[in-house]
């Protein structure tokens, strides 16, 4: 019988080919449904994500689960992602039924207890949101927020945050982003022809550096202001402190 098949008992082979199809599906859909970082995922992302989760895990530890039921179920279940999240895109209401809205645990260092029983969260868990944004005391709080995706925010008071170049009148030049140029011994050259630059030009600098043969590169970063930063394979820690 076909692996896909319910049936009493499935070969190694079987096995295999139902964990590859599986996991190819899986990915096709999270790739639909959108890239999140995992500490970013709303209530409802958590729930589907579960939820399929469990399903596809029927299909791999039993042989009498059909596997023709399990995509067409995990593949409704990231559609119905798909079709919220672009609801919520467009709808402002929707979005707060869906995912929820911020909540203000803490204004001007005070504890706001209705809002902490809201949102069932205790002193000690608003105090360790806290201290990992490195704002350990209440005085110095302006804003704490709950975000919808679980973490908390904090908005120090303006005298307990850090001094800025504005702050004390100190113009500082553009920085942008950097651009990686090599990656693992392999250039990008999409990268390179952003920036109007070719291989020849590569190939000159890493010389200039020392660098004879690409490979030996582990990355390659060009800054907004044409410097390139190596860093080779195998690099020895006295290397890295001379």
């Amino acid at each position: 019988m076909p692996f896909w098949e319910s049936q009493q008992v499935l070969t190694a082979y079987q096995w295999i080919f139902r964990a590859v199809v599986v996991f190819t599906w899986l990915f096709v859909m999270t790739k639909l449904m959108g890239q999140r970082e995992i500490g970013r995922l709303t209530l409802f992302d958590f729930v589907i994500a579960i939820t399929i989760g469990s399903v596809s895990a029927g299909s791999l530890g039993n042989s009498q689960t059909d596997l023709n039921g399990v995509l067409l179920t995990t593949g409704t279940l990231a559609l119905l992602n798909i079709i919220i999240a672009v609801l919520a895109l467009k709808s402002l209401t929707f979005r707060r039924i869906v995912q929820g809205e911020p909540l203000v645990l803490i204004q001007n260092g005070k504890l706001l207890e209705d809002t902490m029983r809201k949102a069932r969260i205790n002193v000690d868990d608003l105090l360790m949101g806290l201290r990992r944004n490195k704002v350990p005391n209440l005085s110095d709080v302006e804003f704490a927020v709950l975000e919808p995706n679980g973490k908390i925010s904090v908005i120090p008071k303006s005298q307990s945050r850090n001094v800025k170049p504005k702050d004390l009148n100190i113009d500082t030049n553009y920085e942008g982003f950097p651009t990686v140029v090599i990656e693992d011994g392999n250039i990008l050259k999409d990268n390179l022809q952003e920036n109007n630059l070719d291989v020849d030009w590569l190939k000159g600098e890493l010389e200039n550096q020392g660098v004879e043969d690409k490979d030996k590169v582990l990355a390659a970063m060009l800054d907004t202001q044409g410097r390139l930063y190596i860093s080779k394979k195998n690099q020895k820690n006295e290397e890295l402190i001379h």
